[in-house]
């Protein structure tokens, strides 16, 4: 009886015990979920509320205005800014979630513009305007999920569209996939990108490189219309001539990655080497090429990189600002580019600046944020 009464004591304390531990993980997760934010803490949160604004581009025929994309982390909307005025002129039509890098077709009349309905920008479609903000129309239609050779998932992931000079076609760069970061870098990222253009008209995409590199920047077409520029790491060539990938590159050109092209006679060279580093070009009217290069010195610990220009195959320097220039545009006419800039690579302080092409009277751009 005495073992009877002790096997029943231990087991009702083993059950108290356990009880016990089921309240105290209730109220745990009850309690999380009570501290959880609702949607509308998260809206209101001042990191939702801060606003970012893009590298803007000019409007041809009109250098004073420029415009732009300004965002939270929940949307994205679009703007024109008059720098001789003030005039700040908002696209309220436009009714899609993200509406981001916007830019002119040579002639003014159009917009050009990456809309997503995703509310983090993910899921991307070219999309075009007139340039008063009318007849919207979505010219791409990406396949956004799906899996292919092996673990890797579907991306169709669109940057930077801009128009070709006759306003016909539009080229971009494109992320076929998304994979795993290589350690010890964790999360994924939007890899095997090549150049792109869509037929304005029919919708029609044509694949102008085929060499699934490892990042992109922003593409544009030359003057000519037929060919291309931009600068891109990491290739993967399994037709041509050397180099098969980015190490028999890099021991070949070291780390120069501007590419002209034209889609079909393309070679995997770039259009010139300056130092070990050379890229995100965009072009001028006479041809030039202005582009960013790293001017770190061998005893500093601070990443910078500087604005430069290829033209008649001499390389000139054209800023002095110890700082990271990340992106820059060109205006129509030559005249002007903008950029923006922060101390240091690892820093996120964002300006934007103008100056003139030859790199005289810099002066900062400055959008007032209660407008936006």
């Amino acid at each position: 009886m005495k073992n009877v009464n002790k096997k029943r004591i231990l087991s009702e304390g083993f059950l108290q015990k356990c009880f016990l531990l089921i309240l105290i993980v209730s109220t745990l997760i009850i309690g999380c979920k009570l501290s959880e934010p609702s949607e509308e803490q998260k809206r209101n949160h001042p990191s939702a509320r801060q606003v970012n604004i893009g590298l803007p581009n000019f409007m041809p025929g009109n250098d004073d205005v420029i415009i732009f994309d300004y965002s939270t982390v929940f949307w994205s909307k679009i703007a024109t800014f008059n720098l001789k005025n003030g005039e700040l002129k908002k696209f309220a039509n436009i009714k899609i979630k993200q509406a981001m890098f916007p830019d002119f077709s040579t002639d003014g009349k159009k917009i050009v513009f990456l809309g997503a309905e995703d509310e983090y920008g993910h899921h991307r479609n070219i999309c075009i305007m007139n340039a008063d903000g009318s007849d919207i129309q979505q010219i791409t239609n990406f396949n956004f999920s799906g899996q292919e050779k092996g673990n890797l998932q579907i991306s169709n992931f669109v940057q930077a569209p801009s128009f070709s000079p006759d306003g016909k076609r539009i080229i971009y760069a494109k992320a076929r996939f998304k994979r795993e970061r290589a350690y010890p870098l964790s999360g994924t990222m939007d890899t095997a990108w090549d150049v792109y253009e869509v037929d304005v008209a029919t919708g029609t995409e044509h694949r102008l490189t085929n060499y699934n590199f490892y990042e992109m920047d922003w593409p544009h077409y030359m003057q000519d219309g037929k060919r291309f520029i931009f600068s891109a790491e990491g290739p993967i060539n399994t037709k041509g001539n050397r180099p098969k990938n980015h190490r028999e590159y890099e021991a070949m050109y070291q780390r120069n990655f501007i590419f002209i092209m034209d889609g079909v006679t393309n070679e995997l060279k770039p259009a010139f080497t300056y130092g070990s580093n050379a890229a995100r070009p965009c072009v001028m009217p006479d041809g030039a090429i202005i582009f960013l290069s790293e001017t770190n010195t061998k005893n500093s610990s601070k990443a910078t990189q500087e604005l430069f220009i290829y033209k008649d195959g001499q390389v000139k320097r054209l800023t002095q600002l110890d700082a990271w220039i990340g992106l820059a545009t060109i205006s129509n006419d030559g005249k002007y580019i903008m950029f923006s800039k922060r101390p240091d690579k690892n820093t996120y302080d964002y300006s934007k600046w103008l100056m003139n092409s030859d790199g005289t009277e810099l002066k900062e751009i400055k959008i007032p944020p209660h407008l936006l």
